[in-house]
């Protein structure tokens, strides 16, 4: 399956790609070798072979979900500069450019 320019100018725009004429076929190449391993992948025989979730047979030993400690937000609170409404305001450190 050959991606067509129609294709490219879709996923440039879906991906929020800048519009670099001079890598259009590059990105071309890149996307269809993807594609034709994408196709090789599918011609793999894998009946019999039950899923996996994980590659390794190993079994994660997790703890109880339980609380361990103690609500402390008014602790937290009590050493923040400004603390509003359970929330720590900061100084604005992003400036929109305009």
């Amino acid at each position: 399956m050959a991606i067509t320019q129609e294709d490219l100018g879709s996923i440039k725009q879906l991906a929020y790609l800048d519009d670099e004429v001079s890598e259009h076929t590059k990105l071309a190449e890149e996307i269809n070798a993807i594609m034709d391993f994408v196709e090789q992948l599918k011609q793999v025989d894998t009946t019999g072979i039950a899923p996996l979730f994980h590659p390794f047979d190993l079994h994660q030993r997790l703890r109880d979900d339980e609380v361990k400690e103690p609500d402390c937000i008014q602790q937290l609170a009590a050493i923040a500069p400004v603390f509003e409404d359970n929330l720590y305001l900061v100084p604005k450190v992003i400036d929109s450019g305009q």
